[in-house]
């Protein structure tokens, strides 16, 4: 017949359950870690995306609207180092502000870059 073995004076599944609860505290820690913030300089540059009371996160949904509001607009490289997503997703992304009734202009700047701006050309 076979036995199973604990931990010396720990009852019946507090072993597993002190394994499950660091387990889960190192996945947060990866999390948090890992989780895409920009500087807080970098978001009171940007018009329409503000904070109040505190270092909330904005959405990348809101990060690739406010980069596109700046007078400047943005690139592509820029909206791809902002979020994290691949370039396809990008563009998906605007075609997704085209689609709930942004006006989004392309222009292409003197380096050759293309340069994307919500409402008219800069």
């Amino acid at each position: 017949m076979k036995t199973k073995t604990t931990t010396k004076g720990a009852k019946k599944g507090q072993a597993s359950k002190a394994a499950t609860t660091a387990k889960r505290k190192l996945v947060t820690q990866r999390r948090l870690s890992h989780s895409r913030r920009l500087p807080a300089s970098a978001i009171a540059d940007m018009p329409g995306a503000t904070q109040t009371n505190g270092p909330r996160r904005l959405s990348k949904k809101a990060m690739v609207g406010a980069l596109l509001r700046r007078k400047e607009g943005a690139v592509i490289a820029d909206l791809i180092a902002a979020t994290g997503w691949q370039e396809h997703s990008v563009r998906a992304a605007l075609t997704g502000l085209r689609k709930a009734g942004h006006t989004i202009s392309r222009v292409r700047d003197d380096g050759g870059a293309t340069r994307y701006r919500i409402g008219g050309a800069a």
